[in-house]
Formats: C-alpha cells, structure tokens, sequence
C-alpha cells in the first residue's frame, strides 16, 4: 500500500492521546467527506458495501475510515452527544464485517475499534475535571480504569490549558510528579503500577515539552531568518523587501505527515479570510524524496534511488493543488534547509511561526490542535490590527 493510502486511522489512537504532532510520521490526507451528511452520521457507506462484496480489497475500508475519523476529530471539539451517535452508528455499520484470509483488513478493523474506544475515553475525560479525576484515583489508588483516565486528562489539560506560560507548565508538571509518586507508593499490584508507569511516561513527555516552548520562548521578538531559496511550489516565492509591513505566517510541513495536511484547511481559510488585510501565509517543506508515479493515487517515498529535483517539485505542486491551498511553499535543500529549521527552532511539524509587521517573531506553535489554532488565530488578528512601520 503506497504512502497515499496509509490510514489516518494509525496516527488516530496517538492523536487522541495529545495534540496532532509529527517527528517523522507516514500518514495521508483523509478520504475526503461526504458533505451532504449530517453531524454523527456515519460517512462513506458504500465504500463499506463495497468493501463486503470484496474483502480482498482493503481500499474501499480505507476510505471508509479515513472518512469517518476525520469527521470524528472534528466533532470531538462539538457536543458529545454527536461523537457518541457517531460512533454507534460505525459500530452498527461494522456488525457482521469480515475480512476472510485479508490480513491487513483484519488488522485495520482491530484498530477502527480501538480507536473508537480511545475516542469514548477522551470524551469521558473531556466530561470531567482533573481535580474530579484525582479524586477518584486518591479514593482508590488501585483503580486502573482511574489511572488512565487521569494520564489521558493530564495531557489534555496539560496541551489545552497552559497557554504557553512555561512557568505554570512546570508548576503542573511537579505538582503531578508528586501525585504519582505518592499513589505509586499505595500499590503492590503489577498491572496497578504499570497504570502508573504509564502516567509517568506521559507526564515525562509534557516535561519534554517545556524545553521546546522555552526554545519558542526564545523566538520572540527576534527578527525573521529571511527565506534563502531558489525554488518554491505552488507560485511564485517572495523576497524579504516584498513582504516588509506584511503580517507572515510560516507552515513547515511535509508530504508524509497527516496532521500538517489536517491543518491546511485553516491555512486556506486565513489566507483568504485575511489576505486582503495584509496576511500572508507561506508553506515551508524540504526534500524527502517523494514523487508521484503516473497512475498512482499519490506521492511515494523512493527509497533505492534519487528523486530528481524537479520531479519532486512536480509531484508537491500537484500536491498542493489537490489540497486547494492558496499559499506558495518554499522547498529548502541541504544544507540550508538544517540551518533555516534550526533558526526557528523546528522540532515537530506542523510548526507555525506568526512574524509581525516590524518583521518580528510574535508567536510559535508546534503541532495542531484546538487550543493551538484559537492561540494563533488571535494572535493573527491582534497582528493584522497594528499599522506597518514606517
């Protein structure tokens, strides 16, 4: 199966578990929704009839996954009612499914049904205050089910919450240590520590954050690290004098990594929303060695040989253009491409960087999610409604 049609279901349990965020992920953009459907409505039922008259075909599961996650991920932000119908209707919809002798279909509908039962947990956990989830963990410090809920909600509130104040970060992040440590101590069970083990593993990771905020921290205020590239997609580039008094939003992004093409659509909405006001958004990607093959259904990653430049230029303003997106996307090679990353202290992609007028860092996101995207829209806003030096 081609990089095109790897599931989104496979980034689904991770992206549940934090904000969407890739190191180096393989994933693709979604199938796309049927737009007529209603909200909890399941999407994509005749690629599932489809995919019963031929089990051998795992394609038409795909789509019908990638459809109904992607509508999943964007509901969970709505009433939870609307998740829940939504996810019975994919059960009712998948009773009696089988997959025969096809291995991979047979894994797949083993995740679609873990990966509901994580959207369950996080609603669960959305429904419910930390300090109301401790509680249950205090009252009981061997309750499994308690423990999880409460790593799930640490992390939520810990990506959700903190509005980038580093000193709060790790304020929160010592105050938790404390609470697993001591309820650690209460248990004999193995199964019982390992919930706990786990706990400490996400809480580690939010700790490991901290020094990439304080790395964005750093940013503000610096001047931008002009874009010194030759070659760009999607249109024409633009030299650092033609953007002098523009508001600049930079998108690093990359082909393979399914929460960067999530975030497109805001990207397309800004540009067109704010672009007559002074916005401009400009993708920034590097050389991975993809192409896109004549009748494939997307871009391939080669691996026993080089991509010529300009087939892979090819092969992102196609992808691109697919996407709708209105911006130019500059492609950085080697070894400019490290140099320019590691000025803007690029360490997860999708990573934002929102430069002002005075041609200063005004604010830096790494990863997509909610609060991330409302941090950033407002900040825009506050941007866009300062004049240009003089």
């Amino acid at each position: 199966m081609s990089i095109q049609r790897i599931v989104l279901s496979a980034c689904v349990c991770l992206s549940l578990f934090t904000f969407m965020a890739c190191g180096r992920a393989a994933d693709a953009p979604a199938a796309a929704a049927e737009p007529a459907a209603a909200p909890g409505e399941v999407l994509a039922k005749d690629e599932l009839k489809a995919f019963v008259a031929d089990p051998s075909d795992i394609e038409p599961l795909v789509d019908f996954t990638n459809a109904n996650f992607e509508a999943l991920m964007k509901e969970m932000s709505g009433p939870g009612e609307i998740v829940r119908k939504h996810i019975e209707g994919m059960r009712e919809s998948l009773v009696g499914v089988q997959a025969g002798d096809n291995q991979e279909a047979i894994q797949l509908l083993d995740t679609i049904e873990r990966s509901l039962e994580a959207f369950e947990t996080r609603l669960t956990a959305k429904g419910r205050t930390l300090e109301d989830i401790k509680s249950d963990v205090s009252e009981n410090p061997g309750n499994i089910t308690a423990i999880n809920l409460y790593a799930l909600k640490i992390d939520m509130v810990f990506n959700e919450d903190m509005n980038d104040d580093v000193e709060k970060m790790e304020t929160f992040v010592n105050d938790e240590a404390q609470f697993i440590i001591a309820n650690n101590e209460k248990v004999e069970d193995a199964a019982e520590k390992i919930a706990y083990k786990k706990a400490a593993v996400v809480l580690q990771s939010c700790a490991d954050d901290i020094q990439r905020f304080k790395a964005y921290a750093k940013l503000i205020g610096q001047p931008m690290t002009p874009i010194d590239t030759q070659s760009w997609v999607n249109g024409h580039g633009y030299t650092s004098e033609e953007l002098k008094g523009k508001v600049v939003l930079l998108d690093f992004w990359a082909v393979w990594c399914g929460p960067c093409v999530a975030g497109f659509p805001h990207l397309v909405e800004w540009q067109d929303k704010y672009g007559k006001d002074g916005l401009q958004v400009i993708g920034v990607t590097r050389y991975f060695n993809f192409n896109w093959p004549a009748g494939a259904e997307g871009p391939q990653q080669v691996e026993d040989k080089p991509v010529p430049e300009a087939e892979e230029v090819a092969m992102l303003d196609k992808f691109t253009a697919e996407h709708n997106l209105k911006h130019p996307t500059a492609l950085m090679a080697e070894p400019d491409a490290d140099a320019f990353y590691d000025a803007y202290a690029v360490s997860v992609i999708p990573h934002m960087v929102l430069i002002g007028r005075d041609g200063k860092i005004r604010k830096v996101i790494g990863g997509i999610g909610d609060a991330q995207i409302k941090m950033l829209e407002e900040e825009m806003q506050k941007a866009l409604a300062e004049p240009a030096p003089n």
